[in-house]
């Protein structure tokens, strides 16, 4: 009886157990690459158009009885091609990257494998059967050898039955898009490089025949291009431009494809070092590239699943390959990406003027290739910018050390001092057109809201007084308190610019949060001296309090005898003889003669326009003021909420013209489109 040479159990122990499909199927891969090895042996260059090779998968739902055949047209299983067989470690098909272990896969995934091939000897037609598997006395057992009366083709047909109890019980697929999908990953650059006969895929009845499904995502074939790399030897490129469903079971869109003798061994996303979108006629492809050269025949494993060299040289090489296409094979479409990434990395800088520290060609190039947004220029350009930032006060300060050291300026020092100022300017510019542009983006938004109306029990009304306070300043909050888990912030400045630094506030908080007092009543906003009697190391009383008042924009009625005066005289009544409690729980007097500036937001309709007929019209054209007399000091002025927004607009229109900037200038960036010419590879 023939045997198997070698320790065929224990190397079959030994051999990588799958952990998912790809890794299932290699056993009935590497039957497929035996029969594409056997058709061409066969019909030579002939092979594609004669050549076939048939897949069928049958009881897929039954571990036990689990069963794949291949069959090929091929040469058939010669006694050459036998004694190999019965050899492992054998090098007969080593040039074409075979290592003579395929068949122990059978052994380690299946149950029983039944081969029966027939092939030519003298002449005559023979036919060679056996079984093969780790059930029997020996590997290879039940073998036959007949001479064939009559007339049959030549070929072979495996038949793999019952998987094992072992992971590849669990790895094998279970659908037919599953199956067909790796089949055509697997075997892509066989597919596109024309190194494949035909082969039609069953599964469970449902066929797909390759070439046809990989041609028909085929987009355009790019000349191949050779190379010689420095460290990995001669390189040859075959390009592709496949339809997106290509890659739409691999990771990312763009794949290089290690190959070694004619296969595909790994398949490696390309997108972050190719950087284009998408590439081909239309700009709709992706980009698929076959690599293959003897660094690669030389360092693949023995199962043809891996290359044992690190993943630093798989990167290396990656990148070199990804760098002569880009150059050579699709050029067009990179310089094409790199004037649209351009144009988004100067409307990022219009936004964000702080991270325009360098010239824009220049940021670009410190960003990812494949950065082409917002957050992504951000992500990539933030350390770029702390170390500028940090450039910067190195310099400030090597001019402050050498001013308090030199006795005289010298030439290169004056030269230094002219150098440190024109960089602490321009940062200075980039900030405040950062804030600038930020504080348009409220007021945009804010004069949004006030043109709004929705639909409240059947009829068109405004939005409450909540949304816009909650605009101006967050709800249910007293500040001040350095112990927090994060600053409170605000938009004050909308009310008044000298706000804007306002520390210590109450927004829609009850009395008794800020107050010497346990009243429950809420005080729509209170903002009051930063600097005296807060807890910071003075004892003079507080001397000027804030107090705002919401109402809803185009609110013509109240309800009962409710005045906005009356309203505002309760507040400060009980303010003015009361304390406030400051973050580290010191209580802080009013002072008698505090002063108190009143301002109620609303609309000059109804019930208010009649309460404040008498009242003088505001100096800035807002709405309405009059002065508190009696037992209160100070103004009460009612401003109406589209005065409010043009003259926050008119205010930041200043802070633009005092730093030599201008929306007209630079373009509304935030409420109108860029019209630029986008490239195609960018879509």
């Amino acid at each position: 009886m023939t045997q198997l040479v070698g320790d065929v159990a224990n190397r079959v122990r030994r051999l990588p157990k799958p952990s998912n499909i790809a890794d299932g199927l290699q056993p009935v891969f590497e039957a497929v690459s035996n029969g594409m090895h056997a058709i061409f042996d066969q019909f030579g260059e002939n092979a594609q158009e004669v050549g076939q090779v048939f897949v069928d998968f049958s009881d897929t739902r039954n571990a036990g009885s689990y069963t794949i055949v291949v069959s090929d047209n091929g040469v058939g299983l010669e006694d050459e091609r036998f004694a190999a067989f019965c050899t492992t470690d054998t090098d007969y098909k080593i040039e074409r990257g075979g290592k003579g272990v395929g068949r122990l896969l059978w052994l380690d995934a299946f149950s029983k494998t039944r081969v029966v091939s027939i092939y030519r000897k003298n002449g005559q037609l023979m036919r060679r059967s056996f079984d093969f598997g780790l059930s029997g006395p020996e590997p290879i057992y039940n073998e036959t050898v007949e001479e064939v009366v009559g007339v049959a083709p030549t070929g072979t047909i495996v038949t793999m039955t019952g998987l094992r109890s072992n992971s590849y019980s669990s790895a094998m697929p279970l659908q037919f898009a599953a199956t067909i999908k790796h089949f055509g990953s697997h075997f892509l650059a066989d597919f596109l490089l024309g190194k494949a006969p035909e082969m039609t895929v069953t599964f469970e009845g449902k066929s797909a025949t390759f070439p046809e499904s990989v041609n028909d995502m085929l987009l355009e074939t790019k000349p191949a291009l050779e190379f010689t790399s420095e460290k990995f030897g001669r390189l040859k490129l075959d390009s592709y431009v496949m339809k997106p469903q290509a890659s739409a079971d691999l990771d990312g869109s763009h794949q290089l494809h290690l190959v070694s003798s004619g296969r595909t061994v790994q398949t490696r996303k390309v997108d972050g070092l190719l950087g284009v979108k998408r590439v081909g006629p239309d700009g709709v492809g992706v980009f698929h590239a076959c690599v293959s050269g003897s660094f690669l025949d030389e360092r693949v494993n023995q199962e043809r699943t891996q290359f044992n060299f690190a993943e630093k040289t798989a990167e290396e090489l990656t990148k070199e390959c990804v760098e002569n296409a880009k150059k050579k094979i699709i050029p067009d479409e990179v310089d094409s990406y790199e004037t649209y990434r351009l144009e988004q990395l100067e409307d990022f800088v219009d936004l964000y003027p702080s991270f325009g520290f360098e010239s824009s060609k220049a940021l670009l190039g410190k960003t990812p290739v494949n950065a082409d947004n917002h957050e992504a220029f951000a992500k990539s350009l933030i350390p770029h910018k702390i170390r500028a930032d940090r450039d910067r006060r190195e310099l400030v300060q090597s001019v402050l050390e050498r001013l308090t050291k030199d006795e005289e300026i010298q030439p290169d020092l004056a030269r230094e001092i002219q150098l440190a100022a024109a960089e602490a300017t321009k940062d200075e510019n980039r900030q405040l057109m950062e804030y600038i542009l930020r504080r348009k983006f409220i007021i945009e938004i804010m004069q949004a809201l006030l043109g709004k109306v929705r639909i409240l029990k059947g009829r068109l009304d405004t939005h409450l007084e909540d949304t816009f306070h909650q605009l101006i300043c967050p709800m249910r909050v007293v500040s001040g308190n350095p112990a927090g888990v994060e600053p409170v912030t605000h938009d004050l400045w909308l009310l008044d610019e000298r706000l804007a630094p306002a520390t210590y506030f109450a927004s829609d908080a009850m009395a008794k949060d800020f107050l010497d007092d346990d009243g429950s009543e809420r005080i729509d906003l209170m903002v009051w001296d930063k600097v005296h009697g807060l807890g910071l190391g003075t004892e003079d009383k507080l001397e000027r309090v804030i107090l705002v008042e919401f109402k809803k924009p185009e609110r013509t009625s109240y309800k009962g005898d409710y005045a906005i005066n009356r309203q505002m005289n309760r507040y400060m009544d009980k303010l003015k003889d009361g304390k406030i409690r400051s973050y580290n729980g010191d209580l802080i007097e009013l002072s008698k003669d505090v002063v108190f500036h009143c301002y109620i937001v609303a609309d000059l309709v109804g019930d208010i326009k009649t309460d404040t007929q008498s009242w003088h019209d505001s100096p800035s054209g807002r709405g309405k003021f009059t002065y508190l007399g009696g037992e209160f000091r100070g103004t009460m002025e009612v401003v109406e909420w589209k005065e409010l927004v043009r003259d926050a607009k008119v205010r930041n229109q200043n802070f633009l013209e005092a730093a030599s900037l201008s929306f007209a200038s630079k373009g509304d960036r935030l409420f109108s489109d860029r019209s630029s010419a986008s490239s195609q590879a960018a879509e």
